[in-house]
């Protein structure tokens, strides 16, 4: 136990020495994110600091030694996985700069999905296997792109996140398992802490969509192998808000003749931004939210309760309406 205490502590420590030079560094290249008329923020923030947890959590799974200590061996076809986290957060990191036009974007990520299917056992659900395939490019894309819409108060995905690879710590360690997606969450949890100092309202430094994209790679992959052993209930409980809010949202837009991918900044949770209160009341108000859908799943996967999944759905959909209370127009 001392060494897991000891492997969070350098993890944390050595991503607040990279963040902080990667801050300095960026305000001297001018990586920065520039406000314009329909930004929720107003000052001018450096940026693409998720290839800093790109450079943290390579250098974390790559050393054989950690490996060896917490006993994990590589996945089905690791070097895929490897290769899909680097291209597409560097794709991102440089769209963050550069900006690269969203179909591009999508027939990237989707083609770089299809090779990552082979990363999963397949046949361990009793349906065809093209139709796994399909659903497998899709549910994993389409959580790529709504975790990324996502971030745009600060604090709010990265709290998000920590809540999701807690809730997926808790729930290997309590069945006693550990295997890679074990370690996963293990690694991303400091690096997201770390950052999250600088993302606290109001935010110094901001992931961009290399931190978002790398995020969503993540939970994609972790989700999809918590469904294959039949736990949706959890993944249920950790994504409803953001299935919810983001889901809705691209339907309104589909529906007023606009790309689901238009940059309007108009989800439910930036509803309160936009009528003038600041990012802390929409950080801490998620932060309960979080803290209540962690006891939630705790509940589920001390208990096997499966059942309660429809209560984080039900208080996902009270914070969406709690978020829209604060403007009578939907923007």
């Amino acid at each position: 136990m001392t060494f897991y205490y000891l492997f969070f502590i350098a993890i944390f420590l050595l991503t607040l020495l990279l963040l902080y030079i990667y801050k300095n560094i960026s305000n001297k290249l001018n990586l920065l994110d520039i406000p314009n008329h329909l930004s929720v923020h107003k000052k001018i923030t450096p940026t693409g600091a998720g290839v800093v947890f790109l450079i943290i959590f390579l250098l974390v799974i790559e050393t054989s030694t950690i490996k060896e200590i917490f006993k994990i061996n590589n996945p089905k076809n690791y070097y895929i996985f490897f290769l899909s986290l680097i291209f597409l957060t560097l794709m991102s990191f440089y769209d963050d700069l550069k900006k690269i036009h969203p179909v591009t974007r999508l027939f990237f990520q989707i083609t770089t999905i299809f090779f990552c299917t082979t990363l999963f056992k397949t046949d361990l659900i009793n349906i065809p296997i093209k139709l796994v395939i399909f659903l497998i490019i899709y549910f994993w894309v389409y959580i790529i792109n709504i975790i990324n819409f996502s971030d745009g108060v600060d604090g709010f995905l990265t709290t998000n996140s920590i809540n999701f690879f807690l809730c997926i710590l808790i729930f290997y360690y309590i069945n006693d398992i550990n295997n890679f997606v074990y370690f996963v969450s293990l690694t991303c949890l400091p690096i997201l802490g770390a950052y999250l100092i600088f993302n606290k309202p109001n935010a110094t430094l901001f992931m961009g969509d290399a931190g978002s994209i790398f995020l969503g790679f993540l939970i994609g992959y972790v989700s999809i192998q918590l469904i294959l052993i039949e736990r949706i209930d959890i993944i249920i409980s950790l994504l409803s808000y953001t299935f919810l809010d983001c889901t809705l949202t691209i339907i309104r837009k589909i529906l007023n003749k606009q790309t689901p991918w238009a940059r309007l900044f108009d989800y439910y949770f930036l509803i309160p931004i936009k009528n003038n209160e600041s990012h802390k009341s929409v950080f801490y108000s998620n932060l309960i939210y979080n803290l209540i859908i962690l006891v939630i799943v705790i509940l589920q996967i001390i208990f096997e309760i499966k059942v309660l999944c429809i209560f984080s759905v039900l208080l996902s959909i009270l914070l969406i309406y709690y978020y829209k209370s604060f403007s009578k127009k939907i923007y």
